[in-house]
């Protein structure tokens, strides 16, 4: 009876796991290197993302945006394992020497996909990105910071925004 049960098990498993699932399709991604980095200061040189800073952009402040199909929607996926598509990362955490904040991009288009970074009520910037499907996954190729190339195939450092 026992090894009935264990053959029962198995074959469940097995039906289950069939590959011809409706939910298998071309359309579904592995996004690798959805994301792009970048350090904030101002001109005078102060890490705008450090919290020890008066005039710095906090995680309670900034929103993220994305324009799908002519619409400017807020990023907020309950389910993610980081719901608002930014974190700012610490010295700390990274081994940097500055506070960076790393954005979720746009996924929702190859080329041109946009994404907007409201810092706060009256600051609102652009990051545009392309990317280049790669098998089953999407990986960043270029990506620009209110219209300035930031990242493509051969940014090997951190980027710095210099923020007035």
């Amino acid at each position: 009876m026992k090894n009935l049960a264990i053959l029962l098990l198995v074959s469940v498993l097995i039906v289950s796991c069939n590959s011809n699932d409706d939910n298998n399709n071309d359309e579904s991604f592995y996004y690798l290197n959805r994301h792009i980095e970048f350090k904030v200061t101002s001109i005078d040189g102060v890490d705008l993302l450090n919290s020890n800073n008066s005039n710095a952009y906090t995680e309670n402040n900034i929103k993220i945006f994305n324009l799908i199909d002519n619409e400017v929607v807020e990023v907020f996926n309950q389910e993610a394992e980081n719901p608002i598509d930014f974190r700012i990362v610490s010295p700390e955490d990274s081994g940097n020497e500055k506070y960076f904040i790393r954005v979720f991009i746009n996924n929702s288009q190859l080329e041109n996909a946009i994404t907007y970074i409201e810092w706060n009520d009256t600051d609102t910037d652009t990051i545009k990105s392309n990317s280049v499907a790669n098998g089953n996954s999407l990986v960043l190729t270029q990506a620009w910071y209110n219209n300035e190339l930031i990242i493509d195939e051969n940014t090997e450092t951190l980027p710095e925004i210099i923020k007035n």
